[in-house]
């Protein structure tokens, strides 16, 4: 366990590839309009629990596997930043998705391990525009 922990955190961090569109403010907030870049992400989902719940559960999935949880046993290194979004779910209820993404690093992107998790998928996602503080 602790040698996942390293490898998740101290390994090397590689930044999500993005280009900044455009930089302004209000007040004396300042941000950036970025495009990210799109790839294979490693994804959890959870349901049915309050988002610093979720969070909770979802994040030691994606920290484990990064850190060699995988059919290979390799710890991959960190991207930062980590994104994750809540939605209402298929039903339109009030109850809860959380879904939290990881992109896989550039060195992994061809060929990521396979998550030794079932609940954690490989996904491709489309390049993104965010906005950032």
């Amino acid at each position: 366990m602790l040698g996942m922990i390293k490898n998740s955190l101290f390994g090397s961090v590689e930044t999500w590839p993005w280009q900044v569109l455009s930089t302004g403010g209000k007040e004396e907030v300042s941000y950036e309009e970025r495009a990210c870049e799109g790839g294979r992400f490693a994804t959890v989902e959870v349901t049915d629990k309050p988002v610093d719940e979720a969070l909770r559960e979802a994040m030691p999935k994606v920290m484990k596997y990064v850190g060699g949880t995988n059919d290979k046993g390799i710890g991959m290194g960190m991207t930062v930043p980590i994104s994750f979004a809540v939605f209402p779910s298929d039903d339109g209820s009030l109850q809860k998705k959380l879904k939290v993404w990881f992109r896989i690093p550039n060195q992994f992107q061809s060929n990521p391990p396979v998550p030794s998790d079932d609940s954690i998928k490989i996904e491709e996602r489309d390049s993104i525009t965010v906005y950032s503080t």
